[in-house]
């Protein structure tokens, strides 16, 4: 095994990750402890583990408390809220629908939330664009690895029902998203920004704007109908749909030079 390990360094290592992070994310499952993320704090300390046996720390992914890190934070989620906002506008143009102003919010349940959807989008983030990611790139290269993991996060949700087109179109906007934490991170070089876009675009995806009213919403769609859209009204909303993702892509790449 030692022998094993020595030979093939980076595949080895991205295996071993790859069991520890599942065997984290199973066992954080039987672990409560109130108001501590454990999961979270699991899949970040293998990650450290995994970086320190190289010689490395966190600091390799961007992830310490440098001022130029640390804003990137309020920065990612200004960019992930503006990205479905942009989305979430222009989509309901595209149907017909209507946007509502509420009039009441529940400010301590919408500051609850806020902070709830912290601990999910990290964990996500510090298995696809982490440590295995990084190691895929040094397997392969960067578009290799990036699709590889596209793919995968595509398949950390649920996105099958009865429609195979909008599954299909679900798919592809996780795979479009995906493009935008890889690039935070590889323009950026820091993994604090794809956690600020992950976040803000949760948040706002879940509740701050809706298509239903909620006692969080901020702007939610009135009077929504079944469309019996054809296909390229439904290509014409898919692009509708995703035009927040490729803007905010697309500013990455114009504030950040590529980092290594």
């Amino acid at each position: 095994m030692k022998n094993w390990f020595l030979t093939y360094p980076h595949i080895s290592r991205l295996i071993l990750s790859a069991f520890l992070l599942a065997a984290a994310l199973i066992g954080s499952g039987f672990i409560h402890i109130p108001f501590v993320p454990v999961g979270m704090l699991l899949v970040i300390l293998i990650t450290w583990l995994m970086l320190r046996s190289e010689g490395r720390n966190l600091s390799f992914l961007g992830f310490d408390v440098k001022l130029s890190h640390l804003v990137l934070i309020p920065a990612g989620l200004l960019l992930g809220i503006t990205s479905f906002l942009l989305s979430f506008y222009v989509g309901t143009l595209v149907r017909g629908d209507h946007i509502m102003v509420s009039r009441m919010i529940d400010g301590t349940l919408l500051l609850k939330e806020f902070w709830r959807v912290l601990p999910t989008a990290a964990v996500q983030d510090f298995i696809i664009v982490g440590y295995c990611y990084v190691k895929l790139i040094e397997l392969t290269n960067k578009r290799n690895a990036t699709v590889m993991f596209g793919l995968f996060f595509i398949c950390l949700h649920d996105i099958w029902g009865d429609n195979i087109v909008n599954d299909l179109f679900y798919a592809s906007g996780l795979f479009i998203g995906y493009l935008m934490f890889s690039t935070a991170l590889l323009r950026s070089g820091s993994i604090w920004l794809v956690i600020g876009l992950h976040w803000g675009n949760n948040f706002a995806n879940s509740y701050l704007f809706t298509f239903t009213h909620t006692t969080t919403s901020w702007l939610f769609i009135s009077g929504q109908q079944q469309h019996n859209l054809t296909v390229w009204q439904a290509i014409g909303l898919f692009i509708a749909l995703n035009i927040g993702t490729v803007s905010v892509i697309a500013a990455i790449k114009l504030i950040w030079r590529p980092k290594n």
